[in-house]
């Protein structure tokens, strides 16, 4: 198969775009043929096919982008020329592709390529990495609390309480972004010919908000579990390992942490509330918390060996984690919030109410005093059904297959 992959970026930048370049080179593995479509970057890994790429983007902070540049930025959100009119040369290059596959593509690229692939009759497939379906800022999380009505009728609650980047400008952009898409468009409704949910929740969400059950199929995410070998380190700290951003839940995990002063606690990662958690860390003497930042590497696996608890403390709606899949193919314990689709990966034993600092706390001392042998018992239950459910050969199976079913129908 000659098969496109489609992502607006192009290096390993986030867990969307890993899974994209590690299932193309999957793919390619298997003999398949691989063309990327993505956004110029610096970053990007090396490609034959970068003249065709669009132009960057940077949306990072709005109130250093000029007036100017962001009325350009947003028609090219809604609809991107440039996008359309280098797939239309890239299809005219390659000649033949088989199907596409989307990725995020929103923004920095627009749902414009969608009508060059379907103008060549190409099917497409469209994996959901977030809930940009339905929200106008992909996650239905703001200000300290989910706001699941942002995807109700015109989005207007969006607009209204500065859903994105906390800009009127761009929550009003993304809102008229939304409309012309979905309510006008349907582009993506249109069309896209399957979508992967990699979560039962993430399906079931979309289902909820009008989409028909029979667009989706679900497809668990997958974990090369040799990168992460079973520890037979039974583990010393509490760890927490991601982004460090409000909807982790982080604040929660503080307050778990200085309930349990006992216990040594260890934060991985960067993000933007880095500096709060340290001024918080600070001022209230919570000694026994430490931010080491981002780790990759060696780096990282020393710090999944040396905690003997991991926690997913999240209060938004989590789609399907690779944190919790990394800490389960280690045989960690890993404790999770009862939120989004964390629950289809943990066992209710290992669940506690998102946001609850108190129950987060008693249910981490619970675990990290729990004899050795009952963590190991269940941590080695916790890997097997990575090895079983997330394996990267059975996704890439199923992945293939959907792209038959695509295929066959469009013949």
């Amino acid at each position: 198969m000659n098969i496109l992959q489609a992502h607006k970026y192009y290096w390993h930048r986030d867990g969307a775009s890993n899974y994209c370049l590690d299932l193309s080179t999957a793919l390619e593995k298997r003999g398949n043929g691989v063309i990327p479509f993505a956004m110029k970057h610096p970053k990007n890994l090396s490609s034959a096919y970068r003249r065709f790429f669009v132009s960057r983007m940077e949306l990072g902070n709005p109130k250093k982008i000029a007036i100017e540049k962001k009325m350009q930025y947003a028609a090219r959100m809604i609809y991107s020329l440039e996008a359309k009119h280098n797939m239309d040369r890239l299809l005219e290059h390659v000649g033949q592709v088989d199907v596409a596959h989307i990725h995020n593509i929103y923004h920095h690229i627009s749902p414009s390529i969608l009508v060059a692939l379907k103008k060549k009759k190409v099917p497409i497939v469209m994996t959901l990495h977030d809930y940009k379906l339905l929200s106008p800022n992909y996650t239905m999380f703001h200000h300290g609390a989910i706001h699941e009505e942002d995807a109700w009728g015109w989005y207007g609650s969006c607009a209204k309480h500065k859903c994105m980047k906390d800009s009127r400008v761009y929550s009003r952009v993304v809102q008229l972004e939304m409309i012309w898409h979905h309510k006008i468009m349907r582009y993506y409704e249109r069309l896209v010919d399957l979508f992967i949910a990699p979560s039962q929740f993430m399906l079931d969400m979309c289902v909820k908000h009008g989409w028909d059950r029979e667009r989706f199929v679900h497809l668990p995410n997958p974990i090369d579990a040799k990168r992460f070998a079973e520890s037979n380190n039974d583990g010393q700290s509490v760890a927490y390992i991601g982004r460090i951003s409000e909807e982790k839940g982080l604040h929660v995990l503080l307050d778990a942490a200085a309930m349990t002063p006992e216990i040594p606690y260890d934060i991985v990662g960067s993000g933007p509330l880095e500096k709060e958690l340290k001024a918080r860390i600070r001022k209230e003497h919570i000694g026994n918390v430490t931010m080491h930042g981002f780790l990759s590497g060696a780096a990282l696996l020393r710090a999944y060996n040396r905690a003997r608890v991991l926690v997913v403390p999240s209060i938004w709606y989590e789609n399907y984690p690779l944190s919790v899949l990394e800490a389960k193919a280690k045989g960690k314990m890993v404790i999770g919030s009862r939120i989004g689709g964390i629950p289809e990966l943990l066992p209710k034993q290992l669940l506690v109410p998102a946001g609850d600092g108190a129950l987060l706390g008693s249910c981490i001392r619970k675990w990290y005093d729990a004899p050795m042998a009952k963590r190991k018992t269940l941590g080695k239950k916790l890997r097997a059904q990575v090895l079983k459910v997330n394996d990267v050969d059975r996704h890439v199976d199923d992945v293939l297959g959907v792209y038959e079913r695509v295929v066959s129908r469009n013949m």
